[in-house]
């Protein structure tokens, strides 16, 4: 599986920072660990891999590795608990063959576990809701528009966002000579006036290429006619920035998540700049964001941390804990409904939605998985409420362009997934 931000972005996003700030303890863990490791230290490593799981006991990398270095040591009831960890989570993965468990293939226990991982249980809580035709690129994002029935698309590859009339013809809505960067979420504005995007350089990008995360901007388009009214960008502060998502609070602010930098951006209603929200160390690689019911409290996916659970008069984070049968990494976008929020996991391996019902402390937020298995969901992107449904991009096409294919695929078929609200 190839997840929205590929690991060379991840280090990218990291060095921007690096200096700035301290680490979170389970990166730094998992650092000092694979050095042991190498080092031929291996009770070194396995010290550094208990304290990493102690402190992120859903992270499926630490489990993985925690089983495997338990089972090399011959800690047999160890290894087989970090691998009865990663079942209970949902992750698929193939252990049978696995140098690393040798020891253990005779073992019956292991021997089903390594058919539960492999065939993790199917959900197909999603039905197709409709299919694009002829599409070139990478469709991050989508907006349907309640009044007239159009579709609109986001595309990162070809910088432009496309619009799907009810008769099925899908044109270009934006125009070329406003020379647009990739184009990640879309959001109407509540008076239907403009349609807002987020946009940033990255190395899929058609065109002249330009560094990833070397510009990234809000961005007005007029509603009617797709051209640009006005661009918000992100300071040229030395650091990268990607505002992949954003969200409107109910005072007509907007929010933006920054990818590539460790900082939540606010644009209060009426301003012409950005000005930064929240700034943190403990940020990695901020996603999607959502409001609860009562906008006191936001909520942000932070891809390689889990979800941040963020009091907005205090500006306090704190990390949701999840519950023993799921995890929280590798989750991109954010959507908030009546009981809870629906969060679109594509950086773990079987791709789903999760239904997340936050708590307020530190106890384990209730969860389970929506939708996952359907033969569509392989490189699943944003998606957006219509109505009493959800509707996600199950292929957006990331992994068919990064890394960059010797040929231009040609053009596709992408389905739109769509799951009942509850």
């Amino acid at each position: 599986m190839i997840p929205r931000f590929p690991l060379r972005w991840l280090a990218l996003a990291c060095s921007a920072f690096a200096t700035l700030f301290a680490a979170p303890p389970h990166t730094t863990l998992l650092r000092e660990a694979a050095a042991l490791g190498k080092a031929g230290d291996q009770p070194g490593a396995l010290a550094k891999l208990e304290q990493a799981a102690q402190a992120r006991p859903d992270y499926p990398r630490i489990q993985i590795y925690l089983a495997r270095y338990y089972a090399e040591a011959n800690r047999t009831a160890e290894a087989l608990a970090a691998l009865q960890r990663l079942a209970d989570m949902g992750i698929a993965l193939s252990i049978a063959q696995d140098p690393a468990f040798t020891s253990l293939r005779e073992s019956p226990r292991f021997q089903a576990l390594a058919t539960q991982l492999s065939t993790p249980p199917v959900l197909t809580g999603a039905v197709s809701a409709t299919t694009v035709d002829g599409v070139t690129g990478i469709l991050e994002s989508l907006f349907i528009d309640a009044t007239t029935g159009s579709w609109y698309f986001g595309d990162v590859r070809n910088r432009c966002v496309w619009r799907r009339d009810v008769n099925g013809t899908l044109k270009r809505f934006t125009s070329d000579t406003d020379a647009l960067d990739g184009v990640f979420k879309l959001v109407l504005s509540p008076d239907r006036q403009i349609l807002w995007a987020a946009t940033a350089t990255v190395g899929v990008m058609s065109g002249a290429p330009s560094p990833d995360g070397s510009r990234s901007a809000l961005v007005a388009l007029d509603f009617k006619t797709g051209r640009v009214l006005s661009r918000y960008p992100t300071p040229a502060d030395g650091r990268l920035h990607l505002l992949g998502d954003f969200i409107f609070a109910a005072d007509g602010s907007l929010f933006a998540t920054d990818s590539f930098s460790p900082v939540i951006w606010r644009l209060p209603a009426g301003a012409t700049t950005l000005e930064p929200w929240l700034e943190s160390g403990d940020f990695l690689n901020l996603q999607g964001l959502a409001f609860n019911p009562t906008g006191q409290v936001l909520y942000v996916a932070d891809y390689t941390n889990g979800i941040w659970r963020i009091d907005v008069a205090t500006k306090q984070p704190a990390l949701l804990v999840a519950p023993p049968n799921a995890t929280f990494f590798g989750i991109d976008g954010l959507c908030a409904i009546r009981t809870g929020i629906l969060a679109i996991q594509n950086g773990v391996s079987p791709q789903r939605v999760l239904h997340i019902r936050p708590t307020p402390d530190a106890h384990p937020s209730p969860t389970h998985v929506a939708a996952a298995g359907h033969s569509a969901l392989i490189d699943a992107s944003l998606g957006t409420v219509d109505g009493s449904r959800f509707h996600f991009i199950a292929d957006s096409g990331w992994a068919l362009f990064d890394p960059a294919p010797e040929q231009v695929p040609p053009a596709r078929t992408v389905t739109v997934l769509s799951l009942p609200i509850e």
